[in-house]
């Protein structure tokens, strides 16, 4: 394996780079999806309940044991509980642009990634190329096969290698995409539902 990925020539480095973030945004991105928990249903009894029975603090205590992007829009809003419907809508909107920020972390890296990898191994087959005309150029009579063959190997492994870091980061990258848009539906929703709620109860002046 390390012989053909040193056949690649030196633009298998920054491939190798690009493999290694790609391992390290699936990785992260996958523990950061996975240890959101907590039942939506439940979130929003208890923190209505609380709500129609004057308890903010009681929902803020109860919502920072929750490991949920929607638990921590309501924890934001309910710091202004009792003040008027605008400001508690203005709070849960920037509360929810700042979980929308930490759920398309690495998301543009990964999207340079899926660009670059294609064009390094592009790169590659250039250089390659490049060095079989130079053997064939300095060649008295037959060139060598083994030298006229390092080139055509960095021409094609380059390109192999580029293509299989961009196709598998393009499915991953709609793949997270698919999830925050899920997880955006579902925090409108329920805003609506808070601030409704919120409404509901009569603003405090």
């Amino acid at each position: 394996m390390w012989q053909l990925f040193v056949s690649g020539g030196p633009v298998m480095y920054p491939l190798l780079l690009c493999s290694v973030m790609v391992i390290t945004i699936t990785i992260e991105r996958l523990w950061f999806f996975l240890s959101q928990r907590g039942d939506l249903d439940e979130i929003r009894r208890i923190v209505f309940r609380m709500m129609e029975k004057e308890a903010p603090l009681e929902a803020i205590q109860y919502l920072q044991k929750v490991n949920q992007p929607v638990a921590r829009m309501f924890q934001a809003s309910l710091l202004y509980f009792g003040k008027e419907r605008q400001q508690v809508e203005a709070n849960l909107k920037e509360a929810g642009e700042l979980e929308v920020k930490k759920m398309e972390r690495g998301l543009g890296l990964l999207d340079v990634i899926i660009t670059a990898s294609p064009l390094l191994g592009l790169l590659g087959t250039v250089t390659g190329i490049i060095k079989s005309f130079n053997v064939l150029s300095a060649a008295q009579g037959l060139p060598s096969a083994a030298a006229l063959s390092r080139g055509i190997a960095e021409a094609l492994i380059t390109t192999a290698f580029g293509l299989m870091i961009a196709i598998p980061s393009l499915f991953l990258m709609h793949w997270l995409n698919g999830i925050i848009d899920k997880k955006l539906r579902i925090m409108n929703q329920m805003s609506k539902e808070f601030l409704d709620n919120y409404g509901n109860r009569g603003e405090q002046q």
